[in-house]
């Protein structure tokens, strides 16, 4: 029994230490994106500038991503986070401190570099030290971390914005990572000396993967792929944006239109819960994020329809709701799929190329859409959002067609 207990307390830890790490990282990923209004009106640049340096910071990090999913593996994970934490507090430091607008694209794109490292590696680490039964509960606490993560860098921007200083954003973000780098350096070895034994389980148990069969999984894979490009050109979009929209559509103030953006991060938190939830009625991964995007392309008709009369409570609970169902279908691509799967690829891996290719999305949304409104309104990035997410809805549905046919 107190065997059990030890080991249910290395469990909880591991778990923990990950979460910490990937939760701190979002506020040095975001600390530009938070603060994109006052960074265009303190430097004096427009949408597509401010983007640019974003879609630096997205195309770095989803090229890192597939690159570290492949070797992840091969990295000593005790050393690896903290290298990432501490470099990425580093950058945040150097635009706290004032450096140039013209060199903080490149400063982003390191940090999209080094950022890269988390994901894949404590997907590795999960995959690596729990066994089958305790994978839904971890699935779970780390699909929080991203809205948990983007509403302590919003709400935190929304609190700096009555000292008329968006550069603390920068600064919190310098000093949360370099702490939770120091947590895992100290506490990892002692989270993961159960691997040996649970690595051996892995060998040789057979984990249900929702009926999938080995030779349709990498067919899967690419779809989801397709899916995660979408998925946060969407998500990321809208993280980006709605402050400038609530702003400019609604003449809305900074400050409120960061504290009301809180809304996203909040209701994406309960948009894992729902995946999940939904995931034990609907078996197939392609056929839950259809249902997703679905009930997303309702919201952005809604949204749409705000814009024309100007109403801006509808339009925030809907872009609520679009988050909501953006980050259930991120938490279906980039934690279950590869967790539930981990008898067949490598988590690690497949966590890795799925998040990278989540983030060719996210290269687009912060540069392509503020073009797009830069050169129409902010209606017509709308209705790009909406063509974008019947996609999977149609191949969705195709796919269940088929698979009734198939089975007739």
């Amino acid at each position: 029994m107190d065997n059990q207990v030890v080991k249910n307390k290395k469990i909880s830890l591991i778990v923990l230490l990950c979460w910490m790490a990937y939760t701190s990282a979002y506020l040095g990923r975001y600390s530009y994106s938070s603060n994109i209004n006052f960074i265009m009106s303190f430097y004096d640049v427009n949408h597509s500038q401010a983007g640019l340096v974003s879609t630096f910071f997205f195309f770095a990090y989803g090229l890192g991503q597939i690159l570290n999913g492949v070797f992840c593996r091969c990295y000593n994970k005790k050393y690896i986070i903290p290298f990432a934490l501490i470099v990425s507090s580093v950058v945040n430091f150097l635009i706290f401190a004032g450096i140039g607008f013209q060199y903080i694209k490149y400063l982003w794109l390191i940090n999209g570099i080094v950022q890269s490292i988390l994901w894949p590696s404590l997907i590795s680490v999960i995959s690596e030290n729990l066994k089958t039964e305790e994978l839904t509960k971890s699935v779970l606490i780390m699909s929080t971390t991203v809205p948990i993560g983007t509403f302590l860098v919003y709400g935190s921007s929304a609190l700096f914005s009555l000292f008329n200083n968006f550069k603390l954003s920068f600064l919190l973000g310098s000093i949360a990572m370099p702490i939770v780098a120091v947590v895992w350096f100290v506490l990892y070895e002692k989270s993961t000396l159960q691997r040996k034994t649970v690595t051996t389980q892995k060998q040789n148990e057979k984990i249900s993967v929702k009926g999938a069969k080995e030779q349709t999984i990498y067919f899967v894979i690419l779809l989801l792929a397709l899916f995660a490009v979408i998925n946060n050109l969407v998500k990321d979009g809208l993280t980006t944006w709605v402050p400038s929209i609530l702003k400019e559509n609604f003449n809305l103030g900074d400050g409120l239109s960061i504290l009301l953006t809180l809304v996203l991060p909040i209701l994406g938190l309960f948009g894992t819960a729902f995946a999940t939830k939904l995931s034990g009625k609907i078996k197939s991964f392609i056929a839950l994020c259809g249902v997703l995007y679905s009930l997303t392309a309702i919201f952005l008709l809604t949204t749409i329809y705000c814009l024309s009369i100007s109403n801006w409570l509808i339009a925030l609970i809907s872009f609520g709701l679009i988050s909501m169902f953006m980050h259930g279908v991120n938490n279906v691509i980039t934690s279950m799929m590869p967790l539930y799967f981990r008898d067949k690829v490598n988590s690690g891996m497949i966590a890795g190329v799925l998040n990278g290719f989540c983030y060719v999305g996210s290269t687009i949304s912060s540069y392509g859409l503020g073009a797009v409104a830069d050169n129409f309104d902010w209606s017509a990035v709308f209705y790009l959002l909406l063509g974008l997410c019947i996609v999977p809805v149609v191949i969705s549905l195709l796919g269940e067609i088929f698979q009734k046919v198939k089975r007739k």
